[in-house]
């Protein structure tokens, strides 16, 4: 089992890893190409599209072929992704590789989340799956600053690097993963059509709003953040990773030491009203900025923010859920989708017309996702206002 879990873990690690190196890269390479913002956003959306349409026929297919057939798959569809990412010379070719690449992570990551599922005992699953957030984390930190660095060679280094990469991850799963006796469908979203019609869908209707509202906010700056530093500051790849690294750090750091320790004074939907709060003020910093080193300090910091709704949101949906887990899950991973693809081809649109236009979108999602919260509170305490006069009207 230790050899499958770090076989999984090594390929989330390096799937991950191959994401972020090419990150540093992408203002150098469209402008190689004549591309502009909208050209990025309508790529970023092509990914985000493709995994949303796939991922709810993953249990079928892993039913079907098995969880090791289908990360294999994924993994085989990756590494083409990437290569004809660094060969394309259309944006023909880039879009087709953007869709392989979402068909790839809808495949692999709930194949290797399910996997782990069924060979991990039912008391260190909570463990297993906090060490593959922590690794996640870790390729994404790491990406960028390898990417940067081999963009100092060749700007079509890091995508070959993130192929090779993927080839290295699935020849290890070949001969390491084997699929267990006992499978369950956990990792792939499940829909139960009875199920549906008994769910209070008014529980859910402020966290899905929040959750699409925030990850179409959230997309757009981050889709845009490496063209705008490059066009605001004339940063390289290479400072483009430096910042992505330094932010990614000090939002892990947050995370893990922080984290816990505020929601212990405070509610999920407070917490990430705050988190709005400092986010928005951030960006009108990044704003106003002028100068390297200013900007870079920035961007250590403009992260942290949108790491710590993330968890803060999925706790959310995980404390009202109740006994429906599996629902919750799979709503806030499909409005988030929802999100992550509509955002990028508006704020690439907006790039174009104005560099601080996506800020400026970023900042007004932020104050927007505070009045719905402030709405909800609202609620939450006109009834349990309501609640105590009357209790004290039938005393009397």
């Amino acid at each position: 089992m230790r050899k499958q879990l770090f076989t999984l873990y090594f390929n989330i690690f390096l799937i991950f890893l191959g994401i972020g190196l090419v990150i540093p890269v992408l203002p150098v390479y469209l402008k190689d190409l004549g591309l502009k913002g909208s050209d990025l956003g309508i790529l970023v959306a092509s990914f985000a599209l493709a995994q949303m349409i796939i991922s709810p026929f993953g249990g079928g297919l892993a039913d079907k072929l098995g969880k090791k057939l289908i990360i294999c798959i994924g993994l085989v569809l990756f590494s083409i992704s990437e290569f004809m990412f660094a060969v394309g010379h259309s944006f023909t070719i880039l879009v087709i590789s953007r869709v392989l690449g979402g068909f790839s992570a809808g495949m692999v990551m709930p194949g290797v989340t399910g996997l782990i599922a069924d060979i991990s005992p039912s008391q260190d699953k909570a463990k297993n799956f906090g060490y593959m957030s922590a690794i996640i984390n870790s390729g994404f930190i790491l990406g960028p600053g390898f990417g940067g660095f081999l963009a100092e060679v060749s700007h079509r280094l890091p995508f070959y690097f993130a192929g090779g990469l993927g080839i290295i991850a699935f020849i290890m799963s070949l001969i390491v993963i084997h699929n267990p006796k006992k499978m369950t469908t956990a990792g792939f979203p499940q829909y139960d059509p009875e199920l549906l019609t008994k769910i209070n869908w008014k529980v859910f209707l402020t966290p899905v709003i929040l959750t699409l509202v925030l990850a179409f906010g959230l997309s757009a700056f981050e889709t845009l953040f490496s063209l705008y530093t490059s066009d605001k500051a004339g940063y390289t790849p290479k400072d483009i990773s430096i910042a992505i690294t330094g932010g990614g750090i000090f939002g892990a750091l947050f995370q893990v030491f922080f984290f816990d320790k505020f929601m212990k004074f405070t509610t999920e939907l407070n917490f990430i009203a705050w988190s709005l709060l400092y986010s928005a003020i951030v960006l009108v910093m990044l704003i106003i900025a002028q100068g390297y080193w200013t900007i870079m300090l920035i961007s250590f910091i403009v992260f942290i923010g949108f790491d710590m709704i993330r968890p803060a949101i999925t706790n959310y949906f995980s404390n009202i859920a109740g006994n429906r887990q599996g629902f919750a899950g799979g709503l806030n991973s499909t409005f988030t989708s929802m999100g992550n693809f509509m955002g990028p081809l508006v704020a690439g649109t907006l790039f174009d017309v104005n560099i601080e236009f996506p800020l400026y979108m970023a900042i007004a999602v932020s104050l927007s996702g505070i009045v719905i919260i402030f709405i909800e509170n609202y609620k939450v305490h006109t009834l349990y206002f309501l609640h105590i006069l009357m209790r004290e009207f039938l005393k009397h």
